[in-house]
């Protein structure tokens, strides 16, 4: 009988962990809410590991190391017919109808859809990120493991600067800048004019890729750590920092970041999913697809009209997702001051979780003593 009490308070102990289970649900379940804001892509459409931002309604995206065109409507994916030797491509940018292909030891490949395909002049090292604008004119930029290369297409491209060039975007509109990221360096070309070191920006994490401009201005960059900044003209501030996913959960890296209007974008990340400013980054919204895990992010469609339209697309390990763009219904909000309530509510439902499940305990081994004596 001197064991009873014992196994009694061992099922006693096991309310805790279940208790702190619920807990960490609780904190999970407004994440799982707003996985309606996604759709999952249409039936049939390959697996995708890069996709370009096309204000077209087609764009370049690589599946399995293959390039192709890419409707996210359809799903169809028409896979490239290119010369054999070029290995897997790493990077792709379109413009219309227009695109090129990156693969790992520099080649480049001019494509244009339902036309001609042919190589380009190569770059040095292996591309990281790659970027079109224009129609009659079309130019390009190339970040490297070894610099950043700009020209106009079908011209050898020249080198701006040498270092780890992590990301490069083309302007959002005419009229705005090209921003390129290279040794965690921010980079800047106005129309017309060459590429020039932004003083006033930070030093951002060597690694950092999530880099995008709103068309209004805005530069927005968030580090792989959780920091995303904010630039506008010469001042810079810390906008917003991701915390840790409710309980014990780490910091989700930050993987992209891709504007859709004049003071709109989204945030990717490994682990949490998708966040959205809708003003240019002062407030932050959670809209997650199911899946948590986004590697990329893309715009395709005309998302920088004077109307509302064209897809957000997510790219996660298992399949992409798509939402189009409509007017903001007011999901959850994620700004830093309801991101710290959220903690601090998180903290207090553990605590009170552990304090029942010890008030529980104690009863129930005081009633065990009782039935023993």
């Amino acid at each position: 009988m001197g064991n009873k009490p014992v196994r009694g308070a061992g099922r006693a102990l096991m309310t805790v962990p279940l208790a702190l289970g619920l807990a960490l649900l609780w904190t999970v379940m407004p994440v799982s809410a707003t996985a309606g804001w996604w759709v999952a892509a249409p039936g049939g459409t390959p697996p995708i590991s890069v996709i370009a931002s096309d204000q077209g309604s087609i764009t370049l995206a690589i599946s399995k190391g293959a390039p192709g065109w890419y409707s996210p409507t359809s799903g169809r994916f028409s896979q490239l017919k290119l010369p054999s030797g070029l290995g897997p491509a790493v990077a792709v940018g379109a413009s219309g109808s227009q695109g090129v292909v990156a693969f790992g030891r520099g080649q480049l490949v001019d494509v244009r859809r339902g036309g001609s395909i042919r190589q380009l002049p190569r770059v040095s090292g292996s591309p990281r990120a790659l970027a079109l604008f224009g129609h009659d004119q079309v130019l390009v930029a190339v970040a490297t493991s070894s610099g950043l290369f700009s020209g106009r297409l079908g011209s050898p491209l020249k080198k701006t600067t040498s270092g780890s060039g992590c990301a490069v975007i083309a302007p959002p509109t005419a009229g705005r800048a090209w921003l390129a990221l290279v040794n965690g360096r921010l980079w800047r070309r106005p129309p017309g004019r060459r590429w020039t070191l932004v003083r006033s920006a930070p030093r951002f994490a060597r690694t950092t890729t999530a880099l995008t401009e709103l068309s209004d201005g805005v530069v927005l960059v968030g580090e792989p750590s959780g920091l995303v900044w904010r630039g506008d003209g010469n001042a810079w501030a810390r906008s917003f920092q991701v915390l840790p996913y409710g309980g014990l959960g780490g910091v989700p890296a930050v993987t992209a970041l891709v504007a859709d209007g004049a003071t709109s974008a989204y945030l990717g990340t490994d682990g949490f999913g998708t966040l959205l400013t809708p003003d240019g980054g002062y407030t932050w919204y959670r809209a997650p697809p199911p899946n948590a895990s986004v590697s990329q992010l893309a715009t395709v469609g005309p998302v920088f009209s004077s109307h509302t339209r064209g897809l957000v697309v997510a790219v996660s390990p298992t399949r992409l997702y798509l939402h189009r763009l409509q007017k903001l219904p007011q999901p959850p909000s994620y700004s830093a001051s309801s991101a710290v309530a959220e903690l601090v509510g998180t903290a207090a439902v553990t605590v009170g979780s552990v304090f029942l499940a010890t008030l529980l305990l104690w009863l129930l081994s005081r009633r065990r003593r009782r039935l023993s004596v």
